[in-house]
Order: structure tokens, then sequence, then C-alpha cells
């Protein structure tokens, strides 16, 4: 739904104005928020981009724009408005409230200023996560006969049993240590921005009895290459396909998230690179795309018959070492096998040498040249079809989903209007969490169908199974570029982390680091 924030007045020179809402979507729709703000601090601070105010030294921001997000959030999923008390009552400027302010002994609610807090949060994913962790405490609260828990009552003694009441109760389920550690991490920022900001002087660390909040390892189970390509080979009915060969182009843009690639349009691809705003963190990334990308896409789009057309019928001269006629790669391929059958390379040899993946005999200039020849002429076809799949892209419609449509065509146009960097509404959020349920459940059947080709009573076999979902591609990306021994400077870089320190992070929380001690291959030519 379309929502846009707006300031009421009965006439047009009226000093001060009602903040209220409207909406477009079905027809015109307004509903008041009772907020009484100057006219003059809307038209000077009021952002229309984001539909919220901005810091400034006239009046504090916060308490409205928590209002206006709670009211928007409210008034798109049909929720009861109810205007705040003394709705007459203006928003007036910092120098007239320090004129004013009586110092006073009410006890603060944490309920309330968590909920302040929640209002703030970026995303609905963000607001989701600590919805969860707002209803856990609550329900604790109710346990013990209370309604409300005042900070005053924020106490060592009183967490470590709000933590035992995680681990032991059922409500609707126990958590485990690292969902109460996750959970304690939202607590914990409520209270730094509570601390930080002057709202409450704490006399002790209410956190001090918690112990061991790193938690256990996650077991992140990446992929190695041998284990991508045989994916990449396995044999799948349609649905399953359109799942792996998601997952796959996950690994090779970067280790993209699930929140950005089932987001992402055709518009998003020009001149030979992918450009997008990451969901999470709103940073603007570019890829540079390269053939394996470009097949993925050709799938997609009914494309993939043209490259095999080329690889089979685009044909080389070379007089010099081939004498007359034109030979296509097959052909090419077809003169290295008469000279050279081995594939690999036999040690200890001195009649054989290994060269770019054949076995020759040693010395062989022409057939190196014909070997060179053939590789010449595929990345010549590979940059040709690349040229051609950006045609394709271009004649698109920007705005069309690449594979949304794919995963869950009734959606689209409940996200047409969504552009990247905007925030999901509650209603888009729940229909994006019930797609990437479906994704990992087709790649849940696709791990099953794997592993079941793997034999039971090979030697380690839990070496060999896989476990996917959609964030093992991130993790996947990461451990490839690390064994291929890749500075984690650019895999930082490549993550778009804002730190290095959230870089090395990721990678000791469960991310094989044995890395080899050859320089590394970009991560579309490894897999």
């Amino acid at each position: 739904m379309a929502t846009k924030i707006v300031l009421n007045k009965k006439n047009p020179n009226d000093e001060f104005g009602i903040i209220g809402i409207q909406s477009f979507d079905g027809g015109k729709k307004k509903k008041s928020l009772g907020i009484k703000v100057k006219a003059k601090y809307y038209e000077d601070h009021f952002n229309k981009k984001f539909q919220l105010f901005e810091p400034n030294k006239e009046f504090e921001v916060d308490t409205i724009n928590s209002q206006i997000k709670e009211g928007v959030y409210k008034f798109e999923n049909n929720i009861p408005i109810e205007k705040p008390k003394q709705k007459d009552k203006p928003v007036i400027s910092i120098p007239e409230i320090l004129k004013t302010e009586k110092i006073i002994n009410d006890r603060l609610s944490f309920i309330e200023y968590f909920e302040e807090r929640m209002a703030l949060k970026k995303t609905e994913g963000h607001r989701y996560s600590v919805l969860n962790v707002l209803r856990k405490l609550k329900k604790y609260l109710t346990k013990l006969g209370k309604d409300d828990l005042y900070f005053d009552e924020l106490t060592p003694e009183f967490f470590v049993k709000f933590k035992n009441y995680c681990l032991s109760v059922s409500d609707p389920r126990k958590l485990t240590e690292n969902g109460v550690r996750n959970y304690f991490k939202v607590i914990k920022s409520v209270y730094h921005d509570a601390y930080n900001t002057g709202h409450y002087a704490f006399t002790r660390n209410p956190f001090a009895l918690i112990k061991n909040e790193s938690g256990n390892k996650t077991e992140k189970n990446p992929l190695t290459i041998n284990q991508v390509q045989a994916l990449m080979e396995l044999e799948l009915d349609n649905k399953l396909k359109i799942a792996r060969n998601i997952f796959y182009f996950q690994i090779l843009s970067n280790g993209m998230r699930c929140s950005d690639v089932v987001f992402i349009r055709y518009g998003d691809f020009k001149n030979g690179r992918l450009s997008y705003k990451m969901m999470k963190t709103n940073t603007q990334l570019k890829i540079a795309i390269g053939l394996k990308i470009m097949l993925i896409l050709a799938e997609t789009l009914g494309e993939i018959g043209k490259y095999k057309e080329m690889i089979e019928t685009i044909k080389v001269s070379d007089k010099s070492i081939l004498g007359q006629g034109q030979f296509t790669v097959k052909q090419l391929e077809e003169k290295i096998i008469e000279s050279c059958p081995q594939i690999g390379f036999p040690s200890n040899s001195s009649i054989y040498e290994g060269y770019k993946g054949y076995t020759i005999k040693t010395a062989d200039s022409n057939i190196k040249q014909i070997i060179d020849l053939r590789i010449e002429t595929i990345e010549d076809i590979n940059n040709i079809f690349i040229e051609h799949m950006q045609e394709v892209i271009n004649n698109k419609d920007d705005n069309e989903f690449v594979f949304l449509n794919l995963l869950n065509n009734k959606s689209v146009p409940l996200f047409e209007d969504y552009k990247k960097g905007d925030v999901l509404t509650y209603t888009q959020f729940q229909k994006y969490r019930a797609i990437r349920n479906a994704y990992n459940l087709s790649l849940y059947k696709i791990t099953e169908i794997y592993n079941n080709h793997i034999p039971i009573k090979i030697k380690d076999r839990w070496k060999y199974v896989i476990k996917l979902s959609s964030h093992v591609a991130r993790n996947t990306f990461v451990s490839i570029l690390l064994k291929e021994n890749v500075d984690v400077y650019k895999i930082s870089n490549a993550l778009a982390h804002t730190e290095l320190k959230t870089t090395q992070n990721y990678i000791k929380s469960g991310v094989d680091t044995d890395a080899s001690d050859e320089a590394g291959l970009v991560i579309q030519k490894v897999i």
C-alpha cells in the first residue's frame, strides 16, 4: 500500500497543522494521527523521501517519528489507530521544553521504550525479529503476574531468571543457547540506547551475571568446488532446477543474500555489470557479469540453445597451423585428441608433458598452438554470447523480476512498486518470508537427492554430504575464495561489509579457512 505523510491545516495560513496519512491504493483514504506540529517545522525538517522528520535542533524528533511509523504500520494493516492523548498539545521546540520541564520521579517503563526503539528499525525484518524478543519478554512478565517492566527492575538477577525461562519453558518452544544469545543481543542494544542517550542512568550492569553469551559456533556447511560442480550436474525436475539455478546465481554473484536475489530485476543488468542495492545494509554493490551468470539468465529466458549453436557452428581458420579450412571448437578438440589421447599429466615422464589440461608429446609446438586456438575460440564465443545476452536483457522490461515470477508468480503484483532500499510493508514481508521458506524447502529436497547419491558405506561419508539453504550460498562464496587464497580485504569488499572486522567474525564463526598457497581465481572461473 502506497502511503504518504501530510500536514493537514484548516486554513492555509495556520501556524499549526495535524499530521495525517494519505493512501491512494484503491481510492484516496485519509487518517489523522492527531499529532500537532508547527507548519514551519514540517516545511523545514520533514524528509519526503523517507517520510520522517530529520534530526534537528528545533525539536526532539524520536518520539514523533516513532508515532508516525507506528501509525503507518497500523494504517497499512487495518489496525485501529488510537490518537495520542492531549492531541491539541503541539510539538514544541527544545528551548521551550527546557524552560518548562519539571524534574519528576515517575518510574520509566522499559517495555514502552523497547516498543519505541522497535518502531525505529529500518526494515520489517528487523522489526519482526525484535518483536519476537519483546513477545518472549512479555510472556515471562505474564508468568510473573506483571504487565510492565520498569528500568529500575532490570537487575542481574532478573536477567538470569529470564535466561533460564527461555531455555526451559516451551512458549511455544524452548530456545537454544544460540537463540538466547541472539535475544540478549537485542535486549542489550535497547539497554545501550537508553544508557547512551541519557534516557536512564543504570547504577550497575544488569547483564553482569549472564555468562557464555558468545554461544557455540554455528556450522555453516559451505560447499567445496567439487560439490558445487556435482550439484550442477544433478538430474532434477523443473521446479528444483529453478531453485538450484538461483542458488548457483547467489554464489556467482558474490554470495548474494536471499532477500536480494528474490527482487533482482532485468534493469539491474547494465553494461556488463549487475548493480543493486542490498536490502539489509542499503549498500550499493556492482558485480561483473561473467559467462556463467549469463548462462543462468539464458536458461531462464530460453536462450541457452543459442550458446550451444554458437559452440557447434562458429568456425575459425589458421593456415599456419591447420592448413586450408575452417574448424569448429568440436573439430579442434578432435584434432587435439588425435595427438594426445591421454587426459592428465603423467609424472616422471620424459616423453610427455602436461599443457593446459592435456597430455602432449614433449616440445610439440603445433599441438600447443591448436590447444591455444581452441581456448581462444571458446573465449571469443563466450564474449559474443555475453554481448548477445546483454542485448536480450536490454529488450526486457527493466522492472520485470528475474526470479520472483519463477518462485511465486502470484506475488509479483504485491512487489511491483517495491524499490531496492525501500522498507517492506508488513504484508510484503510476510509474503517474502513465505517465498523464502518455499525456496529453502526446495533446497532441502535437492539436498536429499544429492546425498542419496553418496554410497552409505563410503568411508567418512559425512565429509561428502551437503546441507543446502539460501544462506549456504553466501558461506560457500567465502569458503571457496579463502581456499583459493584470495585476500580477506578483497572478500570483505565483495561482500560489501563496511568493516573488515565483520568479515573476520564471519569467517571465524564457521567457514573453513584452510587455503592453498597459490593465488586464487575469480569465483566464476573456479566453479
